[in-house]
């Protein structure tokens, strides 16, 4: 499906899979005033509902992004015809009919056939504790600052050690590395970073890890669409972290998979719901 942002002076940029506004001059979308952060907003492809959709995200920029005059605190669906407002800065957000995510995609180029294939992945999930309290506790823009700077954090800290962000869920990301020798030592350093962000406790936030072969199908610009019930075991065991009060949790497999130098503590075995008897799971070591 094509997607692009209309600017004021009627110059088109289409989107692929990430859409970056900032006052980088390796902006998808540069912006001028001073006022603006250097990454100030971004825009993410990702499979959702059975179609390609687009979310706009602010990346903890001070003046802030806005999507039809309200301010972004977590990660926004764009739907055509929205308006993104960035200081004295308007966009429009345009995009075709959706189509179908397990069909072919038509845009200017010769459509493109969807392959699937499985793999082992890495799966990691990050989500906020209590949003729901946090954000009845903050007026919006600090509301905005504190969550768009964490999504920045985690999202840097993923992508530069190998990840790859599937989706914005709101409060949460959720990511992943396809197998590779190399891929253990990028999950345990990437671990290793969100934990110390975790120490701060601002916001506070879960992290989730599991390893099991998946479902890929190619998406929208490139990206993979992740799928299969492994998907769904990471949203189960989400819950089971959120039960005990842990600040993280993972499944015995990746529990295992994991370089020795990842230090890990059992928190017993859970049923997790769909699936049949009860699961090994650890943590991380304090």
């Amino acid at each position: 499906m094509k997607a692009w942002i209309e600017k004021h002076d009627g110059g088109r940029v289409t989107i692929e899979t990430n859409c970056y506004f900032g006052r980088s001059a390796t902006s998808s979308v540069p912006l001028q005033s001073p006022g603006a952060s250097r990454r100030h907003a971004h825009i993410h492809a990702q499979h959702a509902d059975g179609v390609i959709g687009y979310w706009l995200a602010d990346l903890g920029s001070t003046n802030g992004t806005l999507r039809n005059g309200k301010r972004v605190t977590i990660p926004a669906r764009l739907n055509d015809g929205d308006i993104i407002t960035i200081l004295e800065d308007n966009f429009t957000f345009h995009t075709e009919d959706a189509l179908p995510s397990g069909g072919n995609f038509v845009t200017d180029s010769p459509a493109t056939v969807v392959v699937r294939s499985s793999q082992l992945c890495w799966l990691l999930m990050v989500d906020i504790k209590s949003y729901t309290v946090l954000s009845r506790q903050l007026d919006t823009d600090t509301l905005s600052l504190k969550v768009g700077t964490w999504l920045r954090q985690c999202r840097d800290t993923i992508e530069s050690n190998g990840g790859v962000v599937d989706k914005f869920l709101g409060d949460a990301l959720f990511t992943y590395w396809k197998h590779s020798p190399k891929a253990p030592e990028q999950v345990a350093a990437a671990l290793g970073q969100l934990t110390q962000f975790q120490r701060a406790r601002d916001p506070d936030f879960r992290i989730v890890l599991h390893y099991a072969p998946i479902t890929l199908a190619g998406g929208a610009g490139g990206a993979d669409n992740l799928s299969g019930p492994d998907v769904i075991w990471v949203f189960r065991m989400e819950k089971v972290c959120s039960g005990l009060k842990t600040d993280s949790i993972m499944s015995e497999p990746a529990q295992k998979a994991l370089p020795a130098s990842c230090a890990t503590v059992s928190v017993g075995s859970h049923p997790l719901d769909g699936f049949v008897g009860t699961h090994a799971m650890f943590r991380l070591a304090d």
